[in-house]
C-alpha cells in the first residue's frame, strides 16, 4: 500500500499564526475520538481563529494531510505534572470511521470486523508518517519516550488525560510496542529505494510541479518577463510556471537580460 501526502496547512488557525517552533524529539499519535472519517471536516474547523487545537497532520484511510509545519509547535497534547509535548512532539490525528459513539472515553458500538480494512489502511498511513518523520529528524522510534500516543504521554506527565489510541488499536490486537517495531521495520524499507525508483518518483513530482497553477502575487512580474522575452514555454503551450530553473536556464535569462534580446 502506497502512502499518498498532501499539504494543507493550517494558515487560519492561532497555532500557526503563532509561529512558535520545536525542535522535534519525538512523535506523539493521536486519534480523534470521533466517529469521523473525512480528515476534511476537521480541516475546515480547525483553520480558523479561536480553535485551542491543532496537529501537524491527519491520518485518513486514502491519504495523509500536513497541517503544519513539521518544526512548528502544535496544541495537540494539553499540558501534565512534567511539562508538555507541544514542545517536543510531532503530533498526528488518526481518522476514525464511521458508526460509532463515546461514552466515558470508551467507544460504544464499535465493531473491530467490520473495521478491519479501514482500520489497516490508517494504522498504515500512519506507521509511513512515523517512519519517515523519525527518518527525518534522527529519532529512534524504540527509544523511550519517543514514539508515543496520547495515553503513554499522560503517563509520562507531558499531556493531558486523553486515552487514545489505546482505546481503540487494542480492540484490533495492535499495541503501541507493535506500532514502534512496525516504525522501525518501515524505516529500514524506507531506504531500499534504488537510484531508478529515486528518478522515476522525481520525475513525477517535477512534472506535477510544472503543471501547478502560479499564485496571483506573481502575475505583473510574469507578464513583463514574459514579454521581455526572458521565459518561455516548452513549445507544446505548457509555461511550467511552478517548474525549477536549470543552471542553464537561468544563465540564458540573465544573457538575454543584459543583452536586451527579444523574442
Amino acid at each position: 500500500m502506497q502512502t499518498v501526502f498532501q499539504t494543507q496547512l493550517l494558515t487560519g488557525s492561532d497555532c500557526y499564526q503563532a509561529g512558535r517552533t520545536i525542535v522535534p524529539r519525538g512523535v506523539m499519535v493521536h486519534s480523534t475520538g470521533v466517529a469521523q472519517p473525512d480528515p476534511e471536516v476537521f480541516l475546515r474547523r480547525w483553520n480558523q481563529p479561536g480553535v485551542d487545537a491543532c496537529v501537524h497532520a491527519f491520518v485518513a484511510a486514502d491519504r495523509v494531510i500536513q497541517t503544519l509545519p513539521w518544526d512548528w509547535r502544535g496544541w495537540h497534547a494539553g499540558r501534565g505534572e512534567r511539562g508538555s509535548a507541544n514542545d517536543t512532539h510531532i503530533s498526528f490525528e488518526c481518522c476514525e470511521p464511521a458508526g460509532h459513539t463515546y461514552q466515558d472515553g470508551e467507544m460504544v458500538g464499535y465493531d473491530p470486523e467490520a473495521q478491519r480494512s479501514y482500520f489497516e489502511q490508517v494504522y498504515q498511513n500512519a506507521v509511513t508518517l512515523c517512519a519517515r518523520l523519525c527518518q527525518r529528524y534522527g529519532l529512534d522510534p524504540r527509544e523511550p519516550g519517543v514514539v508515543i500516543c496520547h495515553a503513554e504521554g499522560h503517563k509520562m506527565g507531558i499531556a493531558s488525560g486523553h486515552g487514545d489510541v489505546l482505546q481503540w488499536w487494542p480492540k484490533h490486537g495492535v499495541s503501541m510496542d507493535d506500532f514502534r517495531r512496525a516504525v522501525e521495520e518501515r524505516m529500514k524499507g524506507e531506504n531500499d529505494v534504488t537510484q531508478e525508483q529515486f528518478n522515476a518518483m522525481m520525475e513525477v513530482y517535477l512534472r506535477q510541479r510544472r503543471a501547478q497553477e502560479p499564485d496571483q502575487w506573481s502575475q505583473i512580474a510574469r507578464a513583463w518577463a514574459e514579454g521581455a522575452g526572458l521565459v518561455a514555454g516548452d513549445g507544446a503551450g505548457e509555461k511550467g510556471d511552478r517548474g525549477f530553473a536549470t543552471r542553464e536556464e537561468i544563465v540564458q535569462m540573465l544573457y538575454r537580460m543584459s543583452n536586451g534580446e527579444e523574442k
